[in-house]
């Protein structure tokens, strides 16, 4: 049986692990509020029997055994928060994990498979990069990205050495393809097409693809009364454009969306004209080829930007993350679940990437979508009925259990 009431206790607890004098639940990666997060949620998983480390891309491992040595079932999502985020996204996944290890423990199961609930590192967004956990285990990191040096945040590789990892390790991919027998990822939906549906969870068919860039525009900072329009090298301004036409270019391909989400500015003073400028660009779309065309569109708008205010820029990094389709025999695991559990029959997409898409690199992967009070995330006022969440971790939990019979009987 379920112990459903202490998930619900440890989504509250661990909500309680914040940055002080932010507004909602804000845990990012590499703080000392993750990482006190992270003290807490070891303890649990060591609580609960499972064999407890951390990788060479910093994400926290707790490992039950099987009674083979076949590859790992694996569960999970992350703990990490945007700033201002909620209580539920990413953390949702990790805990309803450790409920089925704990679940397995009640009731005396040995699967055939080890089980792995994984806390992935900084899913969500930072300067240093995003997905960074998932892309260390199943893709590697290049060089670049582990030595840039950002302003109050130092570079990837030294936090990744903060965090227990093993940057040395990460080039080239930790886990190979094949080395996982299944993946499997509850998430809160944080859209409305559930609640739309009045349907409490859904198995999710696949993810959109996302290329995300980070660039610097260099201009020259001067008085903003006694430099004249026409002989200003304005670099925010030459920013703006670029802010506009990706709006523009993403409102042209229906079902693409491109967001600049991130400013910083300097000197950052009203009486001078901006200098620097470093902004975040991203798109998506279930397409690539979609998404490779609103980056073209987006990068001849800078181009020529720069050239008419004579300001240079520079793209100093890309983060790719390209469509995945599930495989359909786990969505069909995955959908049966849902209709045992609560008789839920819905299937959709997501529009938010997930450490799911760099899982199915290596191994087939699918994910438990929760419904979200109107469709809210990445806010204080994302939220999940209690409900809504006992149906997706029983749903994980029979998941896990036919994934693990039908490996077994293909000698998988």
């Amino acid at each position: 049986m379920i112990d459903h009431a202490r998930i619900h206790r440890d989504i509250a607890t661990l909500a309680n692990f914040v940055e002080p004098g932010c507004v909602g639940t804000t845990r990012r990666a590499f703080t000392p509020a993750f990482l006190a997060g992270r003290a807490w949620l070891r303890a649990q998983f060591e609580a609960a029997g499972l064999e407890t480390s951390v990788d060479a891309g910093g994400n926290l491992i707790g490992r039950r055994h099987g009674k083979t040595q076949q590859a790992p079932i694996i569960m999970g999502s992350h703990t990490d928060t945007v700033m201002g985020g909620g209580r539920y996204d990413g953390a949702l996944g990790v805990l309803a994990g450790l409920a089925v290890a704990r679940t397995l423990n009640a009731e005396g199961i040995t699967l055939d498979h080890p089980l792995e609930v994984i806390d992935f590192l900084a899913e969500e967004s930072t300067p240093l990069g995003s997905l960074i956990g998932s892309t260390a285990m199943c893709a590697g990191i290049d060089e670049r990205t582990l030595n840039i040096d950002i302003p109050g945040w130092g570079r990837l590789v030294d936090a990744l050495v903060m965090v227990g990892g093993a940057p040395d390790l990460v080039r080239h991919p930790i886990r190979s393809s094949g080395s996982v027998t299944a993946y499997v990822e509850v998430h809160i939906e944080q859209g409305p097409f559930l609640e739309h549906a009045h349907q409490p969870i859904a198995a999710v068919t696949g993810i959109v693809g996302i290329r995300r860039a980070d660039i610097i525009c260099r201009g020259r900072p001067d008085h903003a009364g006694t430099t004249q329009m026409h002989l200003r090298h304005d670099a925010l301004a030459a920013v703006a454009t670029v802010i506009s036409s990706a709006e523009s270019a993403a409102q042209r391909i229906p079902g693409t969306v491109a967001t600049v989400g991130a400013l910083t500015i300097g000197p950052n003073q009203s009486n001078v004209v901006p200098g620097y400028v470093r902004f975040s660009v991203e798109m998506r779309s279930l397409v690539w080829s979609e998404v490779e065309s609103l980056w073209q569109t987006i990068a001849l708008a800078l181009d020529e930007a720069s050239a008419s205010r004579g300001v240079s820029y520079e793209i100093e990094m890309i983060h790719d993350s390209t469509p995945v389709t599930f495989p359909a025999w786990l969505v069909d695991v995955v959908g049966d679940a849902c209709v045992t559990s609560c008789g839920s029959t819905m299937r959709i997409s997501s529009g938010a990437g997930h450490d799911g898409s760099l899982l199915a690199r290596i191994c087939p992967a699918a994910m438990i979508f929760v419904r979200t009070k109107d469709g809210r995330s990445h806010c204080p006022e994302e939220f999940a009925a209690a409900d809504d969440i006992e149906a997706a971790v029983t749903a994980l939990y029979q998941a896990v259990r036919v994934i693990d019979a039908r490996a077994r009987d293909s000698g998988a």
